[in-house]
């Protein structure tokens, strides 16, 4: 990293480091700098920037309708299935933001072993087989993103039937990005209002909200894609827990929620 900034060649660092790594090794002399708030205060008050990184598309955070309770007498279970081809930053966020808020979060592959090579190529190790965490009741059951992943997970037949007792059973299902469209072939989406990826919006044939980054119609949530997916896992915090619960959770990440 000196090295890096000796040749003039950009470097940077996120959360904590500017404090903890930058100021040590003398690399925030000269430049304006910001970092997690719980940092800001060992940062020189004339370097320091309370500031963020934030784009927002002008869509709206979330649309409602058919609204029901996701009740349950338990901490919550959630599965994740993921397969070959799925959208990395999608599975990360959801699985990260989600067991933040204290939500056991089961990520199962439903390939023939516990790894997968996401769309980006990024290798990612499940918690267990779909097989294996076939065997539980999952009060959510969320599909990723990512073409080839999903229509990969199209094809599990594990899945498959545990989405269609999801759904007859009420419990909570939902998809982002792409996979919206595999909940429509497998007949998920009928009479439900969705949002989806702007590619896949023409072949559904459900009622779809494109200026909303999340819908949730009853017991079904969906999200618009991987630049909504820090809105979409709040919104599943906020139906389990509430309001204060999901806002707690954005303040730790330093993303912007809306304070009501």
């Amino acid at each position: 990293m000196v090295r890096q900034a000796e040749e003039k060649r950009l470097y940077g660092a996120i959360c904590a480091a500017p404090a903890v790594v930058l100021m040590p090794w003398g690399l925030h002399k000269g430049r304006k700098i910001t970092c997690h708030p719980s940092f800001i205060g060992d940062l020189p008050t004339f370097r320091a920037v309370e500031s963020n990184v934030q784009i927002d598309a002008g869509l709206e955070r979330s649309t409602e309708v058919n609204r029901v309770e996701w009740p349950f007498d338990h901490k919550p279970q959630v599965l994740i299935p993921i397969a070959n081809g799925s959208e990395e930053m999608e599975i990360i966020m959801l699985v990260d933001i989600l067991r933040r808020a204290n939500i056991n979060v089961v990520l199962a592959s439903v390939n023939e072993s516990t790894n997968i090579v996401g769309s980006q190529r990024i290798k990612i190790v499940a918690d267990k087989c779909i097989l294996d965490a076939s065997d539980s009741k999952y009060d959510l059951i969320i599909i990723p993103g990512g073409p080839a992943g999903a229509e990969r997970l199209h094809r599990c037949t594990t899945l498959k039937k545990l989405l269609k007792e999801q759904r007859q059973a009420s419990r909570m299902y939902g998809g982002i990005c792409y996979s919206p469209l595999i909940l429509q072939k497998q007949g998920l989406l009928q009479d439900k209002t969705v949002t989806a990826h702007p590619s896949i919006v023409n072949q559904l044939t459900c009622q779809v909200i494109d200026r909303s980054k999340v819908v949730i119609d009853g017991n079904l949530i969906t999200g618009k894609g991987l630049g909504t997916v820090m809105d979409f896992s709040l919104a599943i915090v906020r139906k389990f827990f509430g309001h204060g619960r999901a806002k707690g959770v954005a303040n730790g990440m330093v993303f912007d929620y809306p304070k009501s």
